[in-house]
């Protein structure tokens, strides 16, 4: 009898020392098992490069961690991430623009309020780039792109016809008239995705009106509406300028995604392009002859006696997210820290010359530099149209965009249509 007790407490010992080696074993490959998965729109390679370079810095810092990341082209990009969110499963990091895409996010309960983990490392980052990332009060994401769009141009083709840069619209548009005599074409602009004319519209609204005008329309505010005069006197001057032939034919279906716009630029077969500060990195990749010696940049030109000013600009960037579903919230707000920390911030200036939103970068190149100080000095700097209005309008104010470059649509026209899907999605003007 005693020998069977000793044997039945031996078997249970044993027993609960398996168990225990099965609970530290699953525990373990458990830990093993995380997995983090991000999207971004880095398509290109350098910028590709960088985000790679950080998963790798945090996976080496964390090695039970596996980080899984997508590079996606833009507008796919939107479609893929609208239906992941709509099906429960999207990534556990994730890039928007800020604005209306951010706001349809946090309002559906998708993006994990950050406010108070951010605190530890909210001085790191530059007042604009923490700005593109707040909704109210609240931190929802960080930086990973911060800068305004300027006014590309060749020096090379102003130094041969003796042009100036110019500081007001009238001084543009006597360069552009000068080298559309000569068969040069003034303005590259491949808008077939829509967003990369939109550029144009907002500014010169802004310069006509001021930015005031369009914060208003959109709170709805101060009797301001979208058929504003500014709005109209805007595609006014983009269809005096189609007609002028300041544009290429076919603009509208020419893709600057793949590179169209930016061909002809590169060739010396346009002078202009008014792009993102995403323009640097891709002519040093894409053309780093031309970027070394012939790429300039001025602020967009005001418009004497009007309303807006040259300290008021067009400008965004990329902020990361994490889903508010992860199941790993803490590794994930630690990835996101390195994804838009001071070493990718450096990273991202030297090899592909955008500014991140963060602070401490060493600036070398001039362009990056005139850049940043641009972007420092702004009084104002007003996020893309599309990406501060909700989804549904967006695409409005983006179709009718395209249908005055394509001169099927007066500018009444389309601002009344824009006015009225304002009306449906964020009620009437008051």
């Amino acid at each position: 009898m005693k020998r069977l007790l000793i044997f039945a407490c031996v078997l249970l010992v044993s027993t609960a020392m398996l168990f225990a080696a099965g609970s530290s074993e699953a525990e373990a490959k458990n830990e093993k098992d995380i997995t983090l998965t991000v999207w971004h729109i880095g398509v290109d390679v350098s910028r590709r490069e960088t985000m790679e370079k950080a998963i790798a810095r945090y996976q080496a810092a964390n090695p039970k961690v596996k980080v899984v990341e997508q590079a996606i082209e833009n507008d796919p990009y939107k479609t893929k991430l609208k239906t992941a969110m709509g099906g429960g499963n999207p990534p556990d990091l994730f890039i928007t623009w800020g604005g209306g895409w951010m706001e349809e996010f946090i309002k559906a309960g998708k993006v994990l309020d950050i406010s108070e983990q951010v605190k530890s490392v909210a001085q790191n980052y530059l007042e604009p780039g923490i700005s593109i990332s707040m909704s109210g009060d609240k931190v929802y994401g960080l930086p990973i792109t911060c800068g305004p769009s300027s006014v590309y141009y060749n020096r090379e083709l102003y130094e041969k016809y003796n042009l100036k840069v110019p500081t007001t619209l009238a001084e543009f548009e006597y360069n552009c008239d000068v080298l559309e005599a000569n068969g040069i074409i003034p303005i590259a602009l491949g808008n077939a995705s829509k967003w990369p004319g939109a550029i144009t519209f907002i500014y010169l609204s802004m310069r006509y009106g001021g930015a005031q005008v369009f914060i208003d329309a959109f709170n709805r505010e101060n009797g301001k509406t979208f058929e504003d005069e500014s709005f109209i006197k805007a595609g006014e001057k983009i269809q005096e300028w189609v007609r002028k032939g300041y544009y290429p034919e076919g603009m509208n279906g020419i893709n600057y995604d793949t590179g169209g716009s930016r061909m002809l630029f590169y060739s010396s077969r346009a002078a202009h392009l008014i792009q993102t500060n995403g323009l640097l990195g891709n002519c040093r990749n894409e053309a780093p002859d031309f970027y070394e010696n012939n790429l300039g940049l001025f602020k967009f030109p005001v418009i004497e006696g009007a309303a807006g000013s040259a300290d008021e600009i067009v400008g965004g960037g990329n902020v990361i997210h994490i889903y508010s579903g992860t199941k790993y919230p803490k590794e994930a707000f630690d990835l996101l820290v390195v994804l838009s920390d001071q070493v990718y911030g450096q990273d991202m200036i030297d090899g592909s010359s955008m500014i991140s939103g963060v602070k401490g970068i060493e600036i070398k190149d001039p362009l990056i530099q005139k850049q940043y100080d641009v972007l420092m000095g702004a009084k104002v700097m007003q996020n893309f149209y599309d990406q501060y209005m909700p989804p549904a309008l967006a695409e409005v104010h983006k179709d009718t965009t395209q249908a005055l470059f394509g001169l099927t649509m007066t500018p009444a026209q389309a601002a009344k249509l824009v006015e009225a899907k304002a009306v449906e999605v964020l009620g009437p003007a008051k």
